[in-house]
């Protein structure tokens, strides 16, 4: 079975995006593994010190022992029956979390979690502290919900990235899978900002590198643009979009732009889960 990963701190914004992972455990039928970390003698936000009135966190491993707040989510969601296990370990946030993974104690095929109110937006995404550490130094595709989010249940349309490289065929075809489980339309979409030469070509080369045989709910696209991030911010409102995924390496088009050209003020209220999907 898959397992998802959801790191929890016990904020209101932890919780708030369990209940996206929840839904997408689900329905993708896998394993959801609530970990979380603390270092003894650390301060501890109000809502984490709730949860250890109620637990004994240093011996929760050996009693085998469950989370009060997202038991109760779970209890009052529309999921189903989840496969869900408890994980606590002692040490840093990143570090701890890249030893669990490397552990193999359970496969991890995705990491969920939520992001700093600070640091919610599309283009900011990859700044925010935890995050970015994650994307850096762990292997992992890592689904990124920021505070505001609201998921209905349901991924009707999804977004993909592209600059047709091949680096992003094999990521693409995993997207294209999910989209299925889903029964998701996935609009993958090429922005050109330099308007040089026409797009269709180099479009057309990369469909066929693709298993695209029998599939309808497919669409390329190519978005002539000045302003990148105002284009992908309007045609994500426009088509209700409720995931956009990207590649995330040094080298990526859009992953370079939305890093170093940041617009702190842009999208206060563009609030869409992120699939940062890792790639040497």
């Amino acid at each position: 079975m898959k397992s998802i990963l959801f790191p929890t701190d016990f904020t209101e914004l932890s919780l708030n995006a369990f209940t996206y992972a929840m839904e997408y455990a689900q329905k993708s039928n896998s394993k959801l593994i609530v970990y979380h970390t603390y270092t003894a003698g650390d301060p501890l936000n109000e809502d984490a010190q709730a949860v250890y009135n109620k637990v004994d966190i240093q011996n929760f491993r050996s009693k085998k022992d469950k989370f009060p707040p997202f038991e109760k989510l779970i209890k009052n969601s529309k999921a189903g029956n989840l496969n869900v296990k408890y994980v606590v370990d002692e040490g840093t946030f990143v570090e701890s979390l890249k030893k669990y993974i490397l552990k193999k104690e359970d496969k991890i095929d995705l990491i969920i979690m939520g992001t700093q109110s600070s640091q919610n937006s599309l283009f900011n995404i990859f700044m925010e502290t935890n995050t970015i550490k994650i994307l850096e130094e762990i292997s992992k595709p890592v689904i990124a919900i920021p505070e505001k989010a609201v998921f209905d249940g349901y991924l009707d349309n999804i977004v993909f990235l592209v600059d047709y490289k091949e680096d992003e065929i094999i990521p693409l075809g995993h997207v294209i899978e999910k989209s299925q489980e889903f029964n998701s339309k996935l609009h993958v979409i090429h922005f050109d900002l330099a308007h040089v030469e026409s797009i269709s070509p180099l479009m057309e080369t990369f469909k066929q590198s693709l298993d695209l045989a029998h599939l309808n709910n497919v669409e390329f696209i190519s978005i002539d643009s000045i302003n990148l991030k105002k284009s992908l911010t309007e045609y994500c409102i426009n088509n209700k979009i409720d995931m956009v995924c990207l590649i995330n390496h040094k080298r990526n088009f859009y992953q370079r732009l939305f890093s170093f050209s940041l617009t702190e003020d842009l999208l206060n209220n563009f609030d869409i889960p992120i699939m940062a999907i890792y790639r040497d």
